[in-house]
């Protein structure tokens, strides 16, 4: 493969999504080079997948029906169990009941038939016979009966079962298998009577209802149920038809082989357990019981040992399954043969437009672009064929279009040539004045031709920064000037200023030490003058005949002037040290703006260096409108 098809090939598989890059590398490339070969492995995987379907969906449709039947019969067999269970239970119930009467102690044989026939009006239907029986020495005879004669032994009257039947508690019911009676197979129910030990109550019930109640024949053609008991003889069977009495196969052996009793056998493994009946779902067939092979339902009854048998034929209970199984199959054929069918048409149509659509490309590929691309189908392939067709189109326009692109950017590639050189030639004009700015020449100017109006309005945006940028360095190095100049003549009068403050402050000294020394002696006086004035009131109180009075107030009066003055003189040391104070704090700001000022000296030098190094018009240098000495000299007079 080439470059462009592999990467056309791995561009596909990125397109598609991993599984299908996974496929990529797994599926030989003969095979994913050709559709119709994908297809036809594709189709056949899609009707191994149907068939493989089709045959598991028909086996679990199978077993689920198999299921459903069994356990239909296995019901079956735990209901037909139930039914007669409950009759047993039932007829049980009847024989203790009649047994509780105190009238089977009479002696009177008429007494007691009569008392029979009263009990068996009260019965069911199927009560056949009552007898009284009564055991001696010599053995059980029958007393009392709705049907045979009194006196009779129970052996001649064919009822000898009774005579090993024994009773471990009162009350208590014992059941007989099926015996022959003159009026047919009868089940016969003994019960000890209450007040004596020797006389038993037999109530004899047919079982030809019972046995017209059994289902099995209900169930499925060809099929019966069957009680049997341990000893593999049949108890109760179904009879055919609409019959109502019991089936022929009363009284007979069942099965004749072991094989056939099997069910007999497993019936008894649920006496007990939790489960009630079991189902074989395919026995072969037996003379004795189906000729065919057949389904068994089993289940025991409790509290015998009986067995309910619900047979039927294996094509009754389980032909349905098998149509089943057999039209799932031939359904899974056919659409297995319907899919690759319609499949291989739909394929080949398919592959048939596909390579013809391939040769086509290949055509356009190699330039042909007037190539035939067109098809009848409307499908997925039919717009695959239309949107080829509209991709040559598109393509041939695209190559005029190409074309005169072409023609067009070598036109606009000679003019871009021509720009670039006029680009040039302005760059290195811009560039020059910008050297010469750079280089402190703020004079010289980007000239503007109207050729370009981007260029011309860098050239303009230039100048008139420049305009500026020159005002502004002339005004500055004026101002750096005069700033020197001021910083000067500030230095200086704020020296002269601080020795007069200086000289100030140390006359306000002098003249607050003077105030001082003229306050002390003022204090002397006063002090010697309040003396000489309490001497002279003394003296005044020790010789009231000398007139002093007028001098004494007068000694008085110059007390108190002299201590007005000292008054007055401590007032002037205060104002004066406030003066002081004042003269020295406006030294210490004088310093302050001597330090400025000289550091503003330092600072202008510098930058007016700096400035000076930059070339500008005249016109543009700024010009104070009163020297900054003058404006000291002002301050000055207002200090």
């Amino acid at each position: 493969m080439s470059s462009q098809d592999q990467s056309q090939t791995g561009g596909t598989a990125s397109e598609d999504g991993p599984s299908a890059g996974l496929l990529g590398t797994v599926v030989p490339d003969f095979i994913r080079k050709n559709f119709a070969l994908k297809f036809g492995i594709v189709l056949v995987i899609m009707a191994l997948s149907v068939g493989a379907v089709g045959i598991v969906a028909t086996q679990q449709f199978q077993d689920y029906t198999e299921e459903q039947v069994t356990g239909e019969y296995q019901g079956l067999a735990a209901q037909e169990s139930d039914i007669i269970q409950r009759w047993i239970e039932r007829n049980e119930l009847a024989a203790q009941f009649i047994s509780s009467s105190s009238a089977w102690t009479a002696d009177d044989t008429a007494d007691l038939e009569t008392e029979l026939q009263n009990q068996r009006a009260g019965l069911s239907a199927d009560v056949e016979h009552i007898h009284v029986l009564e055991r001696s020495p010599s053995g059980t005879t029958i007393i009392a009966s709705t049907a045979l004669s009194s006196g009779t032994s129970v052996q001649d009257a064919g009822r000898g079962w009774t005579e090993d039947t024994t009773f471990s508690r009162a009350g208590e019911v014992q059941m007989s298998n099926v015996y022959q009676s003159q009026d047919g197979p009868v089940v016969g129910f003994m019960s000890q009577v209450d007040a004596s030990q020797n006389r038993f109550i037999v109530v004899e019930y047919s079982t030809d209802r019972i046995a017209g109640s059994l289902q099995g024949a209900d169930r499925a053609e060809g099929g019966f149920t069957q009680v049997v008991n341990a000893s593999n003889v049949v108890m109760i069977d179904e009879p055919v038809g609409s019959g109502t009495a019991s089936g022929q196969a009363t009284l007979s052996s069942y099965g004749g082989s072991d094989q056939a009793r099997l069910p007999i056998q497993e019936a008894e493994t649920l006496r007990g357990s939790t489960q009630a009946a079991g189902v074989i779902r395919e026995m072969p067939g037996n003379s004795n019981v189906i000729d065919e092979r057949y389904t068994v339902g089993y289940a025991p009854i409790e509290g015998t040992d009986w067995v309910v048998l619900v047979h039927a034929p294996y094509s009754a209970v389980f032909g349905f399954v098998e149509n089943v199984r057999l039209l799932g199959f031939i359904g899974t054929g056919l659409m297995v043969l319907v899919i690759g069918g319609v499949g291989a048409a739909l394929g080949y149509n398919t592959a048939t437009s596909i390579d013809r659509l391939t040769r086509k490309t290949e055509e356009m590929r190699q330039g042909n672009l007037d190539v035939d691309i067109s098809t009848s189908r409307i499908d997925n392939i039919g717009q695959l064929y239309n949107g080829f067709s509209e991709m040559r189109d598109a393509l041939q326009e695209q190559i005029t279009e190409a074309e005169s692109a072409r023609k067009e950017a070598e036109v606009s590639r000679a003019e871009a040539m021509e720009m670039n050189n006029y680009l040039q030639e302005k760059a290195e004009e811009f560039s020059d004045v910008m050297e010469a700015a750079a280089g402190g020449n703020l004079t010289k100017r980007m000239e503007t031709d109207g050729e370009n109006e981007s260029m011309d309005r860098i050239a303009s945006e230039f100048n008139g920064m420049i305009n500026e940028l020159e005002k502004t360095v002339g005004q500055l190095n004026s101002f750096a000037g005069e700033v020197a100049e001021s910083g000067d003549v500030v230095l200086t009068s704020s020296e002269s200023v601080r020795e007069a403050s200086e000289q100030v402050a140390e006359s306000i000294q002098k003249v607050s030490d003077d105030a001082y020394d003229q306050k002390e002696r003022l204090q002397e006086l006063s002090e010697d003058l309040d003396e000489l004035v309490s001497t002279l009131e003394q003296l005044q109180e020790t010789n009231p005949d000398v007139e002093i009075q007028e001098s004494l107030d007068q000694f008085r009066v110059v007390a108190t002037t002299l201590q007005d003055a000292a008054d007055t003189s401590e007032e002037m040391m205060a104002e004066s040290e406030t003066v002081a104070g004042a003269a020295e704090e406006q030294a210490a700001e004088l310093n302050e703006v001597s330090s400025r000022a000289e550091q503003l000296k330092r600072y202008a030098q510098p930058l007016g260096d700096i400035l000076g190094r930059f070339e500008t018009e005249a016109e543009h240098e700024f010009v104070f409108s009163g020297g900054p000495s003058q404006g000291l000299g002002e301050n000055d007079d207002n200090n």
